[in-house]
């Protein structure tokens, strides 16, 4: 891959996440119904998943999480704000994962670029505790300001890559 695909990526992370901090709420808005609709997504592809998976001992035990994910997707769908509490949890989880995993993978990967890997998961990590401390008081606006924080943090990463991997 050209290393200016990794600048152009880092850029476009930057700016995205640049616009989701400065309009917080509406971007957590965006991000719980997205959310819910990749839930319903992932239901039906459990669905016709259930289908074509043999023996039919399981056909029943697929068919269910698939209609629990699409359940659970169209309540957070449907009504985003009045979910926001176990999203918010979920998300610091979410981050927390992440930023554990991207610190491991720069002490295990031999790359130029390990030092803004571990950065990144540092950071990662450190918006994960955040939100978990914060909880259950920390409010829809949490979602979408520490989700573009994080995509500028990746951005820069990338762009850093970019001009690593040029010299």
């Amino acid at each position: 891959m050209n290393n200016s695909w990794f600048f152009y990526l880092g850029t476009g992370l930057i700016a995205i996440g640049s616009l989701a901090v400065l309009f917080s709420s509406l971007s957590s808005l965006i991000e719980l119904i997205y959310f819910g609709m990749f839930l319903c997504v992932l239901g039906i592809f459990e669905g016709v998943h259930a289908l074509k998976i043999r023996p039919w001992n399981n056909l029943f035990l697929h068919e269910f999480m698939g209609i629990v994910y699409i359940a659970g997707g169209l309540l957070i769908a449907a009504d985003p704000i009045s979910d926001e509490s176990i999203v918010t949890l979920l998300h610091a989880f979410f981050f927390i994962t992440c930023g554990i995993l991207r610190i491991i993978f720069s002490f295990e990967k031999e790359t130029q670029h390990k030092k803004w890997l571990f950065f990144n998961g540092l950071i990662t990590c450190i918006i994960g505790f955040l939100i978990a401390f914060e909880w259950p008081e920390s409010g829809l606006w949490v979602i979408g300001a520490l989700i573009g924080i994080d995509a500028i943090m990746t951005g820069w990463t990338w762009i850093m890559l970019s001009y690593e991997a040029h010299t």
